[in-house]
């Protein structure tokens, strides 16, 4: 098989190391330098070791960087200002695909964007997850609304007044109020009982 068959089997644009050796190996005999000359040529970009996107000749469509997110490292789910900004309440978009993780916090760099890892413990992690679908794709998983703002908040260090809080809501993240008004305030007052921070408890406040 070769990378035609490739592209014609995989619906997206991301697949690791081993589905890449299953297609190559059948048709060369040194499926390694096969991947290295189509690394060189381009057809083939690797994101991370044993993760690889196709080349621009080669893509159907737009890279998920959500599902990318999940797949560079992990356990993760998508959240913070990404997640936010992909909720759309905030206007200013997100330049790093903010991430929580239960490992150890990373940064990777790579060619189709910076993906940024903040560590958690497993209790925090596992509240408010939700997984997502993009047909072609793959699925990942997302923090929901209220968690990523959450997460936001839970990395102000001080103690915010509700007056604090409310500029820092409405003048520096930009958030409307109608925003905050759609935030479900079961599923905040649940995160807001494992987070135990002050600032999110006056959230529920606001």
């Amino acid at each position: 098989m070769s990378l035609q068959d490739l592209r014609r089997a995989v619906s997206g644009e991301i697949f690791d190391y081993q589905l890449l050796m299953n297609y190559l190996a059948a048709d060369v005999n040194y499926p390694r330098a096969k991947i290295s000359r189509l690394l060189k040529s381009g057809e083939l970009i690797r994101v991370k070791k044993g993760l690889y996107v196709f080349g621009e000749m080669w893509r159907k469509g737009s890279i998920s960087l959500e599902v990318a997110a999940n797949l560079i490292y992990g356990p993760s789910c998508v959240s913070f200002e990404y997640a936010l900004f992909r909720y759309g309440m905030i206007a200013e978009r997100a330049v790093v695909v903010t991430s929580l993780t239960i490992g150890k916090a990373r940064t990777f760099d790579t060619p189709i964007g910076v993906f940024q890892y903040r560590s958690i413990d497993k209790k925090k992690f596992s509240i408010g997850i939700e997984r997502r679908e993009i047909a072609g794709e793959g699925s990942f998983f997302i923090a929901s609304k209220e968690k990523a703002l959450a997460d936001v908040l839970s990395r102000i260090k001080k103690s915010l007044s509700l007056e604090e809080l409310e500029f820092y809501l409405l003048e520096e993240l930009r958030i409307d109020k109608q925003s905050l008004r759609s935030l479900n305030k079961d599923k905040l007052r649940e995160i807001a009982s494992i987070y135990k921070n002050s600032s999110i408890n006056k959230l529920l406040k606001l």
